[in-house]
């Protein structure tokens, strides 16, 4: 097995554990105190309450730790691709368990998903880790998707808005964490140290109004947009900052820039379905 395809396949491993983690948050956090951003260590001690949330938790780390795992062995705009086409196996084996049954278009939502990633795998191909990171243009990316973030998190934003804010952070999260993976291969320990660092800064203002926005309303548009924005940010760091290969040939690269956009459009058409999983009774 290559290591390009056993990093996919560590993506779609990632993205069913952070799917179920999910489910499992939104359970346990309403039950839990409110999520307070200023108090981060007091929530998360409230969080920690809850057996369910602890629980997601745990699952949630396992599946962070396989998605690093994929960033160090594939590009970041195909393993994000990869981990939102997790979603056409978590969403009809969820529903399967409810015995509750997909819509028309949910269905279509899976068809294409799957399609694409076909699409992606057959016609991808691994690329020598760069040398180095462009450093500049991604630290101008990372502050650019944290500024957005801040403004659609400012004063008192409606839940949906808090879960496009998490999902901003936790895309260019990614993308600090592919920055990160290279650093480490290459020996860079800095340039490594730095990236990590703003990994777990946005990975922890993403925690704060993801968790926030769960608790604060319906989970269809908080999970629906988190993961919207979570997508558009990392492929397009990936493509735009990173220079991940889409294949030879402009007509190849046309194709899997339309099967991303198509992962990313049916990630948003499941994002119901997610929503109907975690609402179901304990």
């Amino acid at each position: 097995m290559s290591s390009l395809a056993f990093g996919l396949g560590l993506a779609l491993l990632a993205s069913l554990a952070l799917n179920g983690s999910y489910l499992l948050q939104h359970v346990g956090g309403r039950s839990a105190p409110a999520v307070a951003p200023r108090h981060p260590l007091r929530t998360l001690r409230g969080l920690l309450g809850s057996p369910a949330w602890a629980a997601g938790l745990a699952i949630g780390l396992l599946g962070w730790a396989l998605h690093v795992g994929a960033l160090a062995r594939a590009p970041l705009s195909l393993v994000q691709a990869f981990g939102a086409g997790g979603l056409a196996l978590a969403a009809p084996a969820g529903m399967r368990l409810l015995r509750e049954r997909l819509s028309r278009a949910e269905l279509a939502a899976v068809a294409l998903m799957v399609a694409a990633l076909v699409l992606l795998a057959t016609g991808a191909r691994t690329a020598a880790q760069p040398a180095h990171v462009p450093s500049a243009a991604l630290a101008l990316y990372l502050a650019l998707a944290a500024a957005v973030a801040a403004a659609l998190a400012a004063r008192r934003p409606q839940p949906p808005l808090l879960g496009a804010a998490g999902g901003v952070l936790y895309g260019a999260a990614d993308a600090a964490t592919k920055a990160a993976t290279i650093a480490v291969q290459r020996g860079h320990a800095p340039a490594a140290a730095a990236w990590i660092v703003a990994v777990l800064l946005l990975s922890g203002g993403a925690f704060l109004c993801f968790q926030r926005g769960l608790q604060a309303g319906a989970a269809v548009p908080v999970v629906a947009l988190m993961t919207a924005a979570t997508n558009a940010v990392a492929m397009l760091g990936g493509v735009l900052v990173l220079g991940d290969p889409l294949g030879r040939g402009p007509a190849v690269r046309l194709a899997h820039l339309l099967a991303l956009a198509a992962i990313a459009a049916g990630a948003w058409c499941l994002a119901p379905a997610q929503a109907r999983l975690s609402a179901a009774p304990r």
